[in-house]
């Protein structure tokens, strides 16, 4: 049997933005060649490793344990310059520090994690709905809560979390799994420690519907007759190169 075709926050927010560069990315399959190091991925890395072998140990390790994992797990592609690096490397450890006293504090309020940098799936028919998520809680109360780390900022504000495409989509697939029970999503800003929440509630069925309308346009669309076209999100596209050309034969 052939796989099922899969869809995702990723995979959706690139074809909103783009759908040629959907086709480069997922349908040609030419990412590798144009993609390039950036500092802010690197960074973002760096600390998902870290974070991620704290829970999958069981929490147990102290500061200083975590300090040392930061120091093994750095990843050194795509800043400006040596002092560039310093920076942000000096940042990640202040970083890594509060997390851990802000864990201790959440395990002292009976939170359990349940995921930690793991792939959900809900199967939506014609295609899979699937997300990587940071971090899925257990709240003694029974409630689920999708945490994402976001080691670039110092806030979300709410208005931009309701409306945020990932958390809607880790939602929606933890509700399918797990009917009957509240599912909550929030995004962790590591630089500061805030935290904002947003629940789908009753708008998970509209968002369904859109979802499944999505899956089934980017399945069955024809993407050869594509042709690039200028857009804003074009001065920061790692396909300018490919697109500028194709410009400059036109």
């Amino acid at each position: 049997m052939p796989r099922k075709p899969t869809l995702s926050p990723t995979k959706i927010a690139t074809y909103l933005t783009c759908a040629l560069k959907y086709r480069y990315v997922y349908v040609d399959r030419i990412g590798r060649f144009y993609q390039r190091a950036r500092a802010g991925f690197s960074f973002g890395s760096t600390l998902h490793g870290v974070l991620e072998e704290f829970h999958s140990g069981g929490e147990q390790a102290d500061a200083a344990q975590m300090l040392v994992t930061y120091e093994k797990k750095w990843i050194s592609a795509g800043y400006e310059s040596a002092e560039h690096e310093r920076e942000h490397k000096a940042t990640g450890a202040q970083i890594v520090a509060a997390y851990h006293a802000a864990a201790v504090e959440r395990v002292e309020l009976g939170v359990k994690t349940l995921l930690t940098e793991k792939q959900i799936s809900a199967d939506m028919g014609e295609f899979n709905l699937i997300g990587r998520v940071d971090r899925v809680d257990e709240h003694p109360d029974g409630t689920l809560e999708v945490v994402d780390y976001k080691s670039g900022r110092q806030q979300t504000e709410q208005v931009e979390l309701d409306g945020n495409l990932a958390m809607s989509v880790y939602q929606l697939i933890l509700m399918t799994a797990h009917p009957g029970r509240r599912v909550i999503a929030s995004i962790y800003s590591l630089r500061t420690g805030h935290k904002a929440t947003t629940e789908l509630g009753e708008r998970a069925g509209p968002f369904r519907e859109e979802i499944m309308r999505l899956g089934h346009e980017t399945l069955f669309r024809e993407f050869d007759e594509l042709r690039p076209v200028r857009i804003p999100a074009c001065d920061d596209c790692d396909f300018l190169p490919r697109c500028s050309g194709y410009w400059r034969e036109e």
